[in-house]
């Protein structure tokens, strides 16, 4: 909480907050989501390129669907989507 705070609250930078579930995919060593709130690398690193490329300075909740946290703000505020896979 304390690193969120300097980021969102430390002029002139215009910090954004990425909170990511539990990561899963390649280079993970879990190759599916262990429980809700998961989020596979992929999807993880497209949320990331979305926030430097449109994100406003804010906190965004970046995890699959379901679970008990909120992503409809990424969703609607980057355009991300949880079920972002690169191809082959």
């Amino acid at each position: 909480m304390a690193l969120e705070t300097q980021v969102l609250h430390t002029p002139p930078l215009q910090g954004i907050v990425l909170r990511y579930g539990p990561l899963y995919g390649p280079g993970t060593g879990a190759e599916a989501a262990k429980g809700p709130g998961g989020v596979h690398v992929d999807a993880a690193a497209q949320a990331a390129l979305l926030a430097v490329d449109r994100g406003a300075p804010g906190i965004f909740n970046i995890a699959e669907p379901g679970g008990t946290v909120a992503i409809d703000k990424a969703v609607r505020e980057l355009g991300w989507d949880a079920g972002f896979r690169l191809p082959g």
